[in-house]
């Protein structure tokens, strides 16, 4: 689930208010703590939960330009 609110306002003066939207915006996209690299080169990214399909895996891997092509 992606929760984007773009109607967010803060004030000149609101020193922690600016500080805690510039630590929002340059937040990394993936946790580096969640990401490692495989023996093989291709990367795996460790999932904060299964997936609900029961599936049951908590991770995906993939690697260079030519991920997922066959």
């Amino acid at each position: 689930m992606i929760n984007l609110h773009a109607n967010v306002r803060v004030r000149a003066n609101d020193r922690e208010g600016i500080e805690h939207l510039c630590r929002y915006l340059t937040r990394p996209p993936i946790a580096n703590d969640r990401l490692q690299q495989l023996s093989d080169g291709r990367l795996a990214l460790r999932f904060k939960q299964a997936w609900r399909d029961g599936d049951g895996r908590g991770e995906a891997a993939w690697g260079g330009c030519g991920a997922g092509r066959p």
